[in-house]
């Protein structure tokens, strides 16, 4: 027992240290989710476009990291490719699939897209295998770090600390870059931009195409933590959804509060009682929707 030893009026009577732990654990989580639920953010966003095959954008990242890491030894390599491939596939998924049916009535969009995440987890099964594959925590960072009153694993800090990193980069480059600008000002209105011979359709692009490397990272990250399985896409797609839906669709911000929100939500309430984890989210979400029907920052465009 460490020095913050148990504290009586805790929830069970757990050491404070141990609670503490937990909660660095939901924040770890939870930022996984930000990063995934900000892929779908932008996408939404600016295209209106509800991914159902970002899950298994996620699942590329992994087992395309575990593969780099496998090859090279490297997990910062690793972290760097996975984004990569995934940014491409992300493209080509715009060019030659959505692109053709924009215009067209939204629930082909929804019917496409699922459909690409059965095909997209199927070829991973076929390159990688139907059975779980563990994915080890680099060695530098496989390690416990003391902080004196309690001892945390130094690459759940690491993830935390690289997610951060990612968000604050990609709200900085959205709202101080002139391409951010351009992005922006077309979520806002589409023909305006249109209108001044600024290439809209180019621009989806790019957009689809950073959505999906935002998911990449997140797959690399989360794979010492969960390992590489082919159902890995759909296990954190769901609660992704729903901090898209608890913060307020296209809302980043709301992604990022929601996110953190969710993940100790999940961590707590399975600390306490196990089976509930998945489901209080939903339970939480139907309650804020009561509440906020737009979730706690939904607008009718993103920001």
């Amino acid at each position: 027992m460490t020095a913050l030893s148990t504290i009586g009026w805790l929830p069970l009577q757990y050491s404070a240290d141990y609670l503490i732990t937990q909660v660095l654990n939901g924040i770890a989580l939870g930022m996984i989710l930000v990063l995934i639920a900000f892929g779908l953010s932008i996408i939404f966003g600016l295209m209106g476009v509800v991914n159902f095959a970002h899950g298994e954008f996620l699942l590329v990242g992994t087992y395309t990291a575990l593969t780099v890491f496998t090859v090279s030894g490297s997990f910062l390599a690793a972290l760097l490719v996975a984004p990569l491939v995934v940014a491409v596939l992300g493209a080509l998924v715009e060019r030659f699939t959505l692109r053709p049916i924009y215009e067209r009535d939204i629930l082909l969009q929804l019917l496409l897209t699922f459909g690409l995440a059965e095909i997209i987890r199927e070829v991973v099964m076929i390159i990688w295998g139907r059975t779980g594959t563990s994915f080890p925590t680099p060695s530098w960072a496989d390690q416990t770090l003391d902080f004196a009153v309690f001892n945390y694993p130094m690459y759940r800090l690491f993830v935390i600390v690289v997610a951060a990193v990612i968000v604050v980069a990609v709200y900085l480059f959205l709202t101080r870059t002139d391409t951010g600008l351009i992005i922006r000002g077309a979520t806002a209105d589409r023909e305006m931009v249109n209108a001044l011979g600024i290439d809209v359709k180019q621009t989806f692009l790019v957009v689809f195409a950073i959505g999906s490397a935002i998911a990449g990272v997140a797959g690399a990250l989360i794979g010492p933590l969960r390992s590489a399985y082919p159902t890995l896409g759909i296990d954190l797609i769901i609660p992704a959804f729903v901090v898209v839906v608890v913060g307020g669709l296209g809302s980043l911000r709301g992604s990022i509060l929601a996110g953190l929100l969710i993940g100790e939500l999940m961590v707590l309430t399975g600390v306490v009682y196990s089976p509930m984890s998945n489901v209080i989210i939903f339970v939480f979400m139907a309650l804020l929707l009561l509440v906020r029907p737009r979730g706690l920052f939904g607008r009718e465009v993103a920001e």
